[in-house]
């Protein structure tokens, strides 16, 4: 737990270092909420009804931006041999570096949902179900995306090569995280059961995905 607690520490402190790391992910985040509305129209209620979807859109590829940043830094000035490879529990160690890349980037772009929420003609309830399905489903989000970041650690500029590795693996969670919004007789499919297989699929990703990251890491830093 102290080598958890202490490379918990060491990464907020690099992040929060570089402040426009979170910076540009929040920029980005209300830039996509406020370009996409644009090209689709005055039309309100077309809006409210897709706005969820871009809400989603917006958070993951605002992930997706800044995921290169999990890993590269520590590979290139070697220290994630110490931190991961040679760990006495690498579970521990990516889980940390998993729980700070939360913190520095995925909650700030949370806590501006709400401006998102306004600015997409969105109402409080929607926003809160919104905000509480993106929490719910962010550990799978990461960790799915920590393998692409994995996979691509050797490349230069890995950012367009880990969207295109990991982008089918977010359909699922999207689909399932807005269909609650989604007015139609033949789909009833509310907030509970959304916000119940989320967190089964967060819950199981957090299980495996830490083993098939270290695998990887192990075999691209040797």
């Amino acid at each position: 737990m102290r080598q958890f607690l202490a490379l918990f520490k060491r990464d907020i402190s690099i992040f929060y270092k570089s402040k426009s790391i979170f910076i540009l992910a929040i920029i980005f985040f209300l830039l996509v909420t406020v370009m996409l509305p644009i090209g689709i129209g005055p039309d309100l209620k077309i809006l409210r009804s897709i706005s969820p979807g871009l809400v989603w859109i917006a958070f993951l590829l605002s992930t997706l931006l800044n995921m290169p940043l999990l890993f590269t830094d520590d590979f290139k000035d070697g220290s994630l041999d110490v931190i991961i490879i040679e760990s006495d529990n690498p579970i521990l160690s990516i889980l940390s570096k998993i729980l700070s890349f939360w913190t520095a980037v995925i909650l700030p772009i949370i806590l501006f949902i709400p401006i998102a929420g306004v600015m997409l003609n969105l109402g409080f309830d929607q926003t809160f179900e919104i905000i509480i399905l993106l929490l719910i489903s962010s550990p799978y989000i990461i960790l799915v995306s920590a393998i692409g970041t994995a996979i691509t650690i050797k490349t230069i500029n890995s950012g367009l090569l880990i969207t295109s590795l990991i982008t089918p693996f977010y359909i699922p969670i999207l689909i399932i995280g807005t269909l609650p919004f989604i007015n139609n007789d033949f789909i009833n499919f509310d907030f509970v059961r959304s916000a119940m297989l989320l967190t089964a699929a967060s819950l199981l990703s957090m299980v495996i995905l830490p083993y098939f990251i270290i695998y990887i890491l192990r075999i691209n830093t040797e």
